[in-house]
């Protein structure tokens, strides 16, 4: 692991205009393959058939992790494809909880006076463990701020993924928004920072569109008519009969096992392409009525298939049932366990299920293809900017010898309450705002009880 992010200015991607790799997944596995045994992977699993979608699922296992997890997951059009993702965030995960030397130990108000760039634990939207202060000397690592160009003192607990650490941390939960690995530290620093996107994406979509649309049909006096619908709307569905030809074959296996998709464009502000993918299906008492996936990419059609796919891969792991985080339904669980927790049963008339008053054509939705990794990352990295976010912070975790990148990207100001169900910043404070004052705008008299 080190701190130098040298990034080349082109990375052409494997095959056609669209891919977002550097290599094909079977020159990526037979890369890593030699190194299976050092991440303790002892097994690798093909899971497809335990659901009747089709789109493969694998397992790579870890029984060993310093994680909560034990088994690592992976979707793909491929078996090749999936097996390779499932192989690579095992390594994501491996080389996220290595141990790394601090390069400072102080608070940040000590950091905070001297010259050197530091990151200011209080300004990233995670929740703070209740003890912390400015005065608490902290573990700290230097990242490279991408925007800004200039090294920046982050602490350690954010850098890497420690499920136990040797300190008291700065935050009250961890977790791994903004990690990701690839064949190259470039390509691993673009599917980090899309994820962060992603995050934040459906944080704000979820925010208007089920929260607030919750209160405006609870305790809106006069709400204007339609006010629900206008705020579910916000983030529409796509019309799948305009899906172009690859996601529109993940799109029929689904209708073919009989069960009901709804895609709903969740892109920010941000304008990068991000879908969810929504499927809901009554399999019993043990399992989730309904599964999502989600996927940001500036290339829209990446992004879409990176949510059904994932929505597969969702649904698989809830049917094999080994996923250590995942919890029967009705049982209690922290806030931040929500993301994995199993629903006994979904409202198919209210977002994100129910279909859309006016869906949206997937031609009508922004797309950025290029065949250029570093062309993909600059237009991330570009719309981050446009958004007046200060920093974008990538930490080079990749271990040396290994044929595997590993990154972590901080975006601070960027959105992860979908997520961990922590904090909202203050963007989501802003545009919560805004919503509302466009409803009231629509009949003056609306009161809120």
């Amino acid at each position: 692991m080190g701190l130098a992010v040298k990034l080349r200015t082109s990375v052409p991607k494997h095959g056609d205009i669209g891919r977002h790799r550097e290599f094909s997944s079977e020159q990526t596995f037979a890369r890593v393959r030699p190194h299976l045994r050092r991440a303790g992977i002892t097994r690798i699993a093909d899971i497809t058939g335990l659901d009747r979608i089709g789109i493969p699922v694998f397992n790579a296992v870890v029984p060993r992790s310093h994680d909560e997890l034990s088994v690592y997951n992976g979707k793909g059009g491929s078996p090749i494809d999936a097996m390779t993702s499932a192989v690579m965030e095992a390594m994501e995960r491996f080389c996220a909880w290595q141990p790394m030397r601090p390069d400072r130990i102080a608070s940040f108000a000590e950091l905070s006076a001297g010259t050197e760039p530091v990151l200011d634990p209080a300004s990233h939207n995670m929740q703070p463990h209740p003890l912390y202060h400015a005065h608490q000397p902290l573990s700290w690592v230097r990242g490279f701020d991408l925007l800004n160009e200039q090294t920046v003192l982050v602490p350690l607990c954010l850098a890497g993924y420690y499920i136990r650490f040797h300190e008291q941390p700065c935050y009250k939960v961890t977790t791994t928004n903004g990690i990701a690995s690839g064949n190259s530290l470039e390509e691993a620093i673009c599917h980090a920072l899309s994820e962060v996107v992603e995050r934040d994406a459906w944080t704000m979509a979820e925010l208007v569109c089920n929260r607030l649309r919750t209160v405006v049909a609870t305790r809106v006096a006069n709400a204007p008519p339609g006010s629900v619908q206008w705020l579910e709307d916000k983030h529409p569905a796509l019309d799948l009969g305009t899906l172009p030809t690859a996601p529109a074959r993940y799109a029929q296996m689904f209708a073919d096992a009989g069960v009901h998709l709804v895609i709903r464009n969740v892109t920010s502000a941000t304008g990068v392409p991000t879908f969810a993918a929504l499927i809901r299906e009554d399999l019993g008492p043990t399992v989730s009525a309904g599964h999502a996936g989600y996927g940001s990419h500036p290339d829209a059609e990446v992004a879409v298939m990176r949510a059904l796919a994932e929505a597969a891969q969702s649904r698989a792991v809830d049917l094999q049932a080994v996923r250590e985080d995942l919890n029967l339904p009705g049982a209690k669980v922290q806030k931040w366990q929500h993301q994995t927790y199993r629903s006994q049963e979904v409202d198919p008339s209210r977002w994100p299920y129910g279909e859309a008053g006016d869906p949206v054509r997937f031609g009508d939705v922004p797309s950025h293809p290029s065949d250029d990794v570093m062309a993909d990352l600059g237009l991330l990295l570009e719309r981050v900017r446009a958004l007046g976010l200060p920093r974008v912070i990538a930490v080079d975790l990749s271990i040396a010898d290994l044929p595997v990148h590993v990154a972590r990207v901080i975006v601070p100001g960027m959105e992860t309450y979908a997520m961990d169900q922590g904090k909202l910043g203050r963007r989501a404070g802003a545009m919560w705002d805004t919503t509302l004052r466009e409803l009231i705008a629509r009949r003056p008299e609306v009161a809120v009880r």
